[in-house]
């Protein structure tokens, strides 16, 4: 059965709203409305439907194409879905327009075809139900919180389901059976929601350990790998780039957040609570302190995650330019989050490495978590740092690890120690980075020093390829910030060689995975340019005409009519009074009939010789009828006719059968 197309009109409305994509939605639904204003209807063939199938593939993999560049992270999948409509509307609108109204589901595939010679109902479907659903799943794909998309979606079923009810039952019990679904369903959606929330936080955060360490950053809360056991996953995915205006010196350290409570391998940021950025009148330039500042430069090209993250920044970052983003908020330890429609950014982050713009320490800044304090005051009257400066105690700290400790990707647990942190110190003497900012921070608050724990990645690798700094996933890190002489100063006692063992560790093969992020960052860029987002602004507005006037021209070389209503009505009266006795084939149905070989009502006369051909032993006669019925087909149902020829071939094979026929009832 057929969905109104009204119906399908208020759908795409409602997958407009739900996704925000009105611009499509409303011409798109247009369209469809005009169904009963239009007084064009067109004769497409296979080849027509097969054609604009072609242009559906290619909408599809524009859009595939333009959301893989800009939008790399798990949740793609719920972006190209919101996409569906647009992408098989062509076809819909085709279908609708079409003299027939329906298809033969084959012609979209060109391996089956050839199979389309071969007549089957089976095949033969109409869009308008499939279209609705991916309506709605597309509307359900935005995410949604609201009950309006509840109560939306149950309209619009009920309304479908409506045309399709059966007619044994009443109205009333028709309508109770709905609500009652309608409510169950309800109370089933806050659950899957629930469901689907906990299962999206599961995969980010099994994504998260697998990728790398501080890898989708939360800003108040960081689950270290210290006392895990196994072997520490690196990734070598290209995550983000970095170009700087002095490309021999290394930009060093970008942080991602700061954090300043340490418990179970657990840091946490105390009191983290963030305030708005305010922008400049343009949108783009934020400033994080209000005083005027001079320093260095450098250019971040990054994604966020469904349009929020954290940003990465140099030490003294006081001004972020040329990010178009809705909501800057900053907290009191520098870190720096974002929300924004985007996910592929770029953006200048102006800073100056001798200022420090987060808040003075606290109490929290030289507390030591219990389990570790034994520990910690172990190893600080070994340091001998009594009566030492700051920076002397620096010094010892640093030495202290340089001597007697290694970098290892290896998770060894906590081996006889009480805590892994304990095992770090006093036994193993082997960790990565977050082992090193750990341990050093407590044992900088151990001798007085306020500390805390940063995260973030180590910009290092220069790629000759891009004229740029790349970093990887593997690339990410953990330091000290030690608060000395008036400000926090970055203070990093991993081993140096640590990046020479993760590179060792790399593929060889990385470059392949490395060409083609070069290649969707170039193209993600272009994309992001102004006079590509005009043209995807307001080229649409001439897209559609466009396809309008495609559709209302079709392939002047095709065999596709357009034919006025009134055309259509009287074409179908014509086939429907056709008078069998202007064909010849008429003189055969009969014979066939007075050998009580009788056609059913409802059977075709292929299907109805195909049945004769089976029932009788004896079918030379029924063969010899292949080619007739092919031009009888023709002279009847085919739009152009037949050639005078081909009459006149049918009229001669007509009478050679009745010949034959003749024959074989006198013998």
């Amino acid at each position: 059965m057929k969905a109104p197309v009204l119906l399908l009109s208020a759908a795409l409305i409602f997958w407009g709203s739900q996704t925000g994509m009105w611009i499509f939605a409303i011409p798109m639904s247009a369209i469809l409305a005009g169904y009963h204003v239009i007084n064009s209807r067109w004769d497409f063939s296979n080849d027509d439907f097969q054609r604009i199938a072609k242009l559906c593939l290619m909408i599809f993999l524009i859009v595939f194409g333009s959301l893989i560049t800009t939008n790399r992270s798990i949740y793609l999948a719920y972006t190209l879905l919101q996409w569906l409509p647009l992408t098989f509307f062509p076809l819909l609108a085709a279908q609708t327009y079409s003299v027939n109204e329906n298809f033969d589901i084959r012609t979209l595939f060109v391996s089956l075809k050839k199979l389309t010679q071969v007549e089957s109902k089976r095949f033969i479907i109409n869009l308008n139900y499939p279209y609705f659903g991916i309506c709605i799943l597309s509307a359900g794909a935005a995410n949604s919180q609201e009950i309006s998309f509840y109560i939306g979606m149950f309209i619009l079923i009920g309304i479908a389901l409506w045309f399709v009810r059966s007619h044994r039952f009443s109205v009333s019990i028709w309508l109770s059976l709905i609500f009652l679904a309608g409510s169950v369903g309800f109370i089933g959606q806050m659950g899957v929601y629930q469901l689907q929330q906990n299962l999206e936080s599961a995969v980010v955060s099994w994504l998260s350990n697998a990728n790398s360490i501080g890898q989708l950053i939360d800003s108040k809360t960081k689950q270290t790998s210290i006392g895990e056991i196994g072997f520490l996953k690196q990734s070598n995915k290209i995550i983000f780039r970095v170009a700087s205006d002095n490309l021999k010196v290394s930009p060093g350290l970008l942080k991602e957040a700061t954090y300043n409570k340490y418990k179970s391998a657990v840091w946490i940021a105390a009191n983290s609570n963030f305030t708005p950025v305010q922008s400049d009148v343009s949108g783009k330039n934020w400033r994080l302190d209000n005083k005027a500042f001079t320093g260095s430069t450098l250019t971040i090209a990054a994604n966020l995650s469904r349009g929020k993250g954290l940003l990465r920044l140099p030490e003294g970052t006081f001004e972020i330019d040329d990010l178009a983003v809705s909501r800057m908020d900053k907290n009191k330890y520098g870190t720096v989050k974002v929300e924004g429609k985007n996910d592929a950014i770029a953006y200048r982050a102006m800073f100056n490495d001798r200022l420090s713009l987060d808040s003075p320490p606290t109490v929290d800044d030289l507390q030591i978590a219990t389990t570790e304090k034994e520990t910690i005051n172990q190893v600080i009257s070994k340091l001998n740092i009594t009566g030492k400066s700051p920076r002397q105690i620096l010094q010892l700290v640093d030495s202290f690890f340089i001597k007697n400790f290694r970098y290892s990707l290896k998770l060894t647990g906590k081996n006889n120690q009480p805590t892994p942190l304990s095992a770090f110190l006093l036994e193993t003497h082997a960790g990565h980075c977050e082992y090193f900012a750990t341990a050093t921070t407590l044992l900088l608050r151990a001798a007085g020093i306020p500390a805390r724990y940063a995260v973030g990645y180590s910009v290092r690798e220069f790629s000759q390829l891009e004229k740029q700094y790349i970093v990887r996933s593997r690339h990410a890190h953990a330091w000290t910030l030690a608060y000395i002489d008036g400000k926090w100063q970055t203070f990093d006692t991993t081993p140096a060689d640590w990046a020479n063992i993760e590179n060792a560790n790399a593929s060889k093969l990385a470059f392949i995975a490395d060409l083609w992020s070069f290649f969707r960052f170039k193209l993600s860029g272009w994309l992001r340019s102004e006079l590509v987002k005009k043209v995807f602004t307001y080229g649409w507005w001439l897209i559609m005409p466009l396809m309008l006037l495609r559709l209302w021209k079709f392939n002047s070389k095709s065999s596709a009519r357009r034919l006025s209503k009134k055309q259509l009505v009287t074409d179908k009266l014509a086939k429907s009074n056709f008078n069998r006795k202007d064909s010849e084939f008429y003189l055969i149905e009969q014979k066939l009939q007075e050998l009580g070989l009788n056609r059913h009502p409802s059977e075709s006369l292929k299907t109805w010789i195909n049945r004769l051909n089976e029932e009788l032993s004896s079918a030379d006669l029924i063969d010899d009828l292949a080619l007739i019925v092919e031009l009888y087909y023709r002279d009847r149902f085919d739009p152009q006719g037949i050639e005078e020829t081909e009459k006149a071939k049918l009229k001669s094979a007509v009478s050679v059968w009745l010949v034959k026929h003749n024959q074989v009832k006198n013998t």
